[in-house]
């Protein structure tokens, strides 16, 4: 029987996909109106990941689009076509989300709370009782500054970071609260940061330190083009270099999420971090920012304890531009995996995330500047 995804174009979607449709005979794309078709950017994304002709031409097969609107009951669709969709699935997969955390927050609480919500009706409608899988976000811990995040937590009390936070907390509610009143199992991924070391491309998803990356060039260029380049610049971040960000590459990521649906709910919701053993620090990220516009506008990045009382201008334009990032930058909070760990699916063995990562993550490329 066919299983269903929703944000199959993503970061996330497009790998989770691609692991989906080797293990399954028919996978149905929930996608939104508009735009290119979602099975033909699935094309473009393999052709631009260096896949084979053939092992395209055998995923395009499997797949099949049904077009929906997340935040209309019923997906936007008639009655009869919902119900037929519904009773057609053995599972689903709900990765679709507004990950822009500066985004308006009506947006924000439509996509990923109210999106969810319809995706769950998606899965009581349906007569199989398809199994879902939902694509939460080890943000739902929001302001939580230290310590050890449990799998079993879902607190609200430390508030939120950012919007974006909230609204995926909210969801992770719908689909525990939607458990316990139906009995119904199922699965709570929550990754961490995905990141990439695959070459940009412009068919490829963009991701998180990519984003940051274009934000902190747009920046430096500024900066360089006033004339501040003429001297090292030193930028003070309030933090603290010892801060921790849990960064996966999102090709594990997804295959750590298809390995963990391969095997029975052992509770009523099974919730996995789907994380990486070892955290990085934000020194590290620091420094590589450093190496990669050395050549363009020599910046020291100082963690300080506090924003300064009378930053320098250069400092006022960073944390203008920055803003929204700045509370990451003291967190020493750990993310515990012990769901991962108990299958033997994360351990030592687990590539790093380290400065070479880091560096091919961004292309290995000193930047120059820019016009």
């Amino acid at each position: 029987m066919p299983i269903a995804i929703t944000g199959a174009t993503g970061l996330l979607g497009t790998r989770l996909l691609e692991i989906l449709a080797e293990r399954h005979d028919s996978v149905i794309l929930l996608s939104r109106p508009g735009g290119i078709p979602a099975r033909e950017r699935i094309v473009r994304y393999l052709r631009a990941s260096g896949r084979p002709e053939e092992a395209i031409a055998a995923i395009a097969a499997r797949l099949r689009t049904v077009v929906v609107e997340l935040e209309r009951p019923m997906l936007g669709l008639t009655q009869q076509r919902f119900r037929a969709l519904a009773d057609e699935l053995d599972e689903i997969w709900h990765c679709a989300a507004s990950i822009d955390l500066n985004s308006d927050p009506q947006r924000l609480h439509l996509t990923n709370t109210v999106g969810t919500r319809r995706i769950i009706e998606l899965a009581e409608a349906g007569a199989r009782r398809p199994m879902l899988h939902h694509v939460s976000s080890i943000g739902v811990a929001g302001r939580k500054p230290v310590g050890r995040i449990y799998e079993a937590d879902l607190d609200d009390s430390y508030g939120f970071t950012t919007r974006y936070e909230e609204s995926k907390f909210q969801a992770e509610v719908a689909v525990r609260e939607w458990s316990a009143r139906t009995g119904r199992p199922a699965v709570v991924h929550r990754p961490s940061v995905l990141v990439t070391d695959q070459r940009p491309h412009p068919h490829l998803p963009t991701h998180p330190l990519l984003t940051g990356m274009q934000l902190t060039r747009k920046l430096v260029n500024t900066l360089a083009m006033t004339g501040e380049s003429r001297e090292r610049l030193v930028v003070r971040i309030p933090g603290d270099p010892h801060a921790l960000i849990n960064m996966l590459p999102v090709e594990e990521a997804a295959r750590l999420m298809v390995e963990v649906a391969d095997r029975p709910p052992v509770s009523r919701v099974d919730t996995y971090h789907i994380v990486h053993p070892r955290d990085v620090q934000v020194s590290l990220i620091a420094d590589v920012f450093e190496e990669l516009f050395e050549d363009v506008l020599p910046i020291t990045w100082r963690f300080v304890p506090s924003a300064p009382q009378q930053p320098a201008p250069w400092e006022s334009m960073v944390y203008q531009t920055m803003g929204t990032f700045m509370p990451f930058m003291s967190y020493r909070r750990r993310f515990d995996d012990l769901g991962l760990r108990h299958l033997g699916l994360t351990g030592d063995f687990t590539p790093p995330v380290d400065r070479d990562y880091l560096m091919r993550t961004f292309g290995s490329e000193r930047y120059t500047l820019t016009a």
